[in-house]
């Protein structure tokens, strides 16, 4: 059994049957959380060495500034297509 079917075994995910809706939307909402956690904790950390050490972490800064332009880029065309 390879990585695959051990995972889709462990999800009770058969592979033998077409996905469900319901699959996608719990894997569509557990992405967007964890993509949230990790927003707010590299902000933690960025206001930690700012606030702490006096410094600027540009490369956080990059990350929460790649994040939030890649958002407001979808926002944008999902509002415009749809």
């Amino acid at each position: 059994m390879g990585a695959g079917g051990f995972f889709a075994n462990f999800f009770g995910w058969k592979q033998d049957t077409p996905l469900d809706e319901r699959f996608v939307m719990h894997r569509f909402k557990s992405t967007r959380l964890a993509v949230l956690a990790g927003t707010v904790m590299i902000l933690a950390l960025f206001t930690y060495h700012a606030v702490v050490n006096d410094t600027i972490r540009w490369d956080l800064f990059s990350v929460i500034a790649a994040m939030a332009v890649v958002k407001i880029c979808a926002m944008l065309y999902y509002r415009r297509t749809n």
